[in-house]
């Protein structure tokens, strides 16, 4: 018989949908803020939840609680304390963790004492120096954010709060990786990159939901004006690749560094979007609503809800959309000589169609880039 007290599944939180106290201008989020009504999640959704959650984990796995948004620290204080009293009322001494994502304008030492008496880990998004963060990154008024962001880095520093940072890499920033790394590793020892890459319909200016397994893609489309391009993202990964490799190597980790040795090194990648499949993380709205990625948060994707329906049935059944990303592979990257790093990126950003002699194939946005980067690591040496 299987061994399942290791069963670990993944599920982001987003206790208050996208409602955020920022404004930037290239949040996939924000568009979704119409069919998705203020407030805070319900202490009878986040009970189901937890509830639900801790009960379909092996009994030695770590039950990771991912709070996002959106802005979480939106929903308050007071509902992580719920959550931590639920947690603790469903979880009979197992192991817990709470992560929580945020773009730092709200943080206090109240916030910050909380979260290290409560062991959380934090990420804060930064998109680099204040010139290049305040680009895109601006709060309702139009005003840059970086300010803020600094204070609640410093804030962390004060209460020894865990945190990484999250940096997104645009068309303002990505000409700038050996600046932007230069400025991070001054703040940060876990550091993430996110590509921007939006498909945005031309009709009604909203994004255009991905296409994994839906009709060919809307006709009336264009690029968002703050995507990366694909060279400029590859460009950028090698800059932040090589100054890493001179400067930090097993002082500062850089998540699709790791990934990637993780690949040539036969180990599990950690990193969605380049192992061979997916579907591991689903979301889980404020409503109870479940969908199956952070990234397919669209009614086509909506897998069920958590108060009518079973997490671990919804989860399981998630499987066969992960496996579609590989199963969905274009022919041209069976035979691409860096596949076994790549599998082909995040379904999301297939968005170039490609007529072929097997019909129309959808290739990843940053198919060039991502050559570009693992080539390069390849060529490095550093396995």
């Amino acid at each position: 018989m299987p061994n399942n007290s290791h069963r670990h599944y993944a599920v982001v939180v987003k206790p208050v949908g996208s409602s955020c106290n920022l404004c930037c201008d290239y949040c996939y989020y924000l568009n979704k803020e119409s069919g998705n009504s203020s407030g805070i999640m319900s202490y009878d959704v986040l009970e189901n939840y937890i509830r639900q959650i801790i009960s379909i984990h092996g009994k030695m796995a770590e039950i990771e609680f991912a709070w996002h948004g959106g802005e979480p620290t939106i929903a308050g204080i007071p509902f992580y304390q719920k959550a931590l009293e639920l947690q603790k009322k469903y979880g009979h001494n197992r192991k817990i963790l709470n992560t929580l994502q945020t773009n730092g304008t709200l943080i206090n030492d109240e916030w910050c004492r909380f979260f290290a008496e409560n062991n959380f880990r934090i990420g804060i998004s930064i998109d680099g120096p204040e010139h290049i963060h305040n680009v895109y990154r601006k709060d309702s008024f139009g005003k840059g954010t970086f300010s803020k962001v600094m204070e609640a880095v410093n804030l962390f520093q004060k209460h020894s709060v865990q945190y990484n940072t999250l940096t997104t890499v645009n068309a303002a920033n990505s000409n700038y990786g050996k600046d932007i790394y230069e400025f991070l590793r001054t703040i940060s020892v876990f550091m993430q990159f996110l590509p921007v890459v939006e498909c945005i319909n031309t009709e009604n200016k909203l994004t255009i939901p991905p296409g994994i397994d839906t009709p060919p893609i809307v006709k009336a489309r264009e690029f968002a004006p703050f995507n990366v391009s694909a060279e400029g993202y590859g460009k950028f990964l090698c800059e932040v690749f090589d100054l890493w490799l001179k400067k930090d190597l097993g002082k500062r980790f850089v998540q699709i560094i790791e990934s990637t040795v993780g690949n040539l090194t036969r180990r599990p990648a950690g990193l969605c979007v380049h192992e061979s499949v997916c579907g591991h993380c689903a979301v889980v709205e404020k409503s109870g609503d479940v969908y199956r990625c952070d990234r397919f948060v669209f009614d086509q994707y909506r897998i069920g809800n958590i108060m009518h329906n079973n997490l671990e049935q919804m989860m399981e059944s998630n499987r066969a959309f992960g496996e579609y990303k590989l199963e969905s592979l274009p022919t041209e990257c069976l035979h691409c000589s860096v596949a076994n790093l790549c599998f082909g990126g995040c379904p999301k950003d297939r968005i170039l169609e490609q007529m072929t002699i097997y019909g129309v194939e959808r290739k990843n946005y940053l198919c060039k880039g991502y050559k570009h980067f693992f080539q390069h690591v390849k060529s490095s040496g550093i396995v």
